[in-house]
């Protein structure tokens, strides 16, 4: 069935028009070539593209932790409710059987989902630095090791998109050259690289960063460490947790502003407990607790365990901090869109995808609309 949304503000690549959205058989299309049988007043909504989370562990008590398809198939159906029309399942560093475990479970099930879809797979790690480990397992790092990278990409059968590496390890090399062929994209992260050793990276085709400032070497004058290099390589582009928890709510508008649309990728990293509303609460095996908007570890306070963001909260904090609503867009859909290589995600455009959310002027979610069909708007 076709449907026509009249008058809406559109945000688009190059700027916010009001204009009329058509969609049939799941794909934008234009209004005069489109057949519609339901028509929608937009007027007074704005609309954007669905959104992508291109780094969440879990979602409302699912996680990729259980090593369980039907937990993959929850998390898709939960997040979906909050404007996530894609998101990458991401896997922790953990002993290598649970690993694969965990990407053999989400592969099984994509192209089953009946929420958000499954547009690939992050495996944060394994080959990461002992020194900023984070909350990761330490018994899953290793030292870049081609005969794993290649049992990940087999379990993956296709899917692995995205690996978090620490560059700095020795046969950095080597994981590169694997990874151009089977099109997977590097982030650099927990890692705690020089400056130069960033530098190298980049020259070695290391382009993305996992969640920036988080789990990286930090800035100095005389060292200004991973962190300083990405920020002020133009090349590099970055992921941020826009909670104001991970990242000083006003180092992150900085962040955003100086590296530019197209170059910040705004994620979740959520973990297995948010959205879950009655405990205990888990995330890899560790019992948590909510203090100040964030998951620690019940047993060790102190220790930052992950985030707790959604998404929609994400794009509004970001343009509560100044960021417009086009760049905000930006950073959760065209951005992740491009450096991953979706070409039919990520825009509204002619030919696409037809995943869009309609705000209503305080830009809470009205409508979530993915491959043209209207979901209710029930977030947990």
């Amino acid at each position: 069935m076709g449907t026509i949304i009249r008058n809406a503000a559109t945000v688009l690549q190059d700027g916010i028009k009001t204009m009329d959205i058509s969609f049939d058989k799941g794909v934008f299309c234009h209004p005069d070539g489109c057949p519609a049988d339901r028509e929608i007043d937009g007027t007074g909504l704005i609309a954007i593209p669905g959104m992508i989370d291109t780094h969440i562990h879990g979602y409302g008590g699912y996680g990729t932790e259980d090593a369980n398809p039907e937990s993959i198939l929850a998390m898709s159906e939960l997040l979906i409710r909050n404007g996530v029309t894609s998101f990458f399942p991401t896997v922790y560093t953990d002993a290598e059987e649970r690993m694969l475990h965990s990407i053999r479970a989400i592969a099984e099930v994509a192209g089953k989902e009946k929420g958000a879809s499954i547009a690939g797979i992050h495996v944060e790690g394994p080959f990461i630095s002992e020194k900023r480990i984070g909350a990761q397992a330490a018994e899953g790092r290793h030292d870049p090791d081609t005969n794993l990278m290649l049992r990940i990409i087999e379990a993956g059968n296709g899917l692995i998109k995205a690996m978090t590496i620490a560059p700095e390890l020795h046969n950095t090399d080597k994981i590169v050259r694997i990874a151009e062929e089977y099109g997977i994209v590097l982030l650099i992260g927990h890692t705690n690289a020089s400056y130069d050793e960033a530098k190298t990276a980049i020259a070695m085709g290391i382009h993305h960063a996992t969640h920036m400032y988080n789990a990286m070497s930090g800035i100095n004058h005389r060292n200004p460490g991973a962190a300083g290099c990405i920020l002020m390589n133009s090349a590099m582009s970055a992921e941020i947790i826009a909670d104001g928890i991970h990242v000083n709510a006003d180092l992150a508008a900085f962040t955003m502003r100086t590296k530019g649309r197209g170059r910040i990728v705004l994620i979740t990293d959520a973990l297995k407990p948010t959205g879950q509303e009655t405990g205990p609460f888990y995330a890899n095996g560790t019992e948590v607790i909510m203090e100040n908007g964030v998951w620690v570890s019940r047993e060790n306070p102190s220790l930052l365990a992950g985030s707790a963001l959604t998404m929609h909260k994400a794009f509004m904090n970001a343009i509560s901090w100044g960021l417009p609503i086009e760049d905000a867009s930006a950073a959760s859909s065209s951005a992740p869109a491009g450096i991953y290589g979706m070409k039919d995600k990520g825009s509204i455009e002619y030919g696409k995808t037809a995943d869009l959310l309609l705000l209503d002027e305080d830009l809470s979610i009205k409508c979530i609309f993915h491959k043209g069909e209207e979901y209710v708007v029930q977030r947990a």
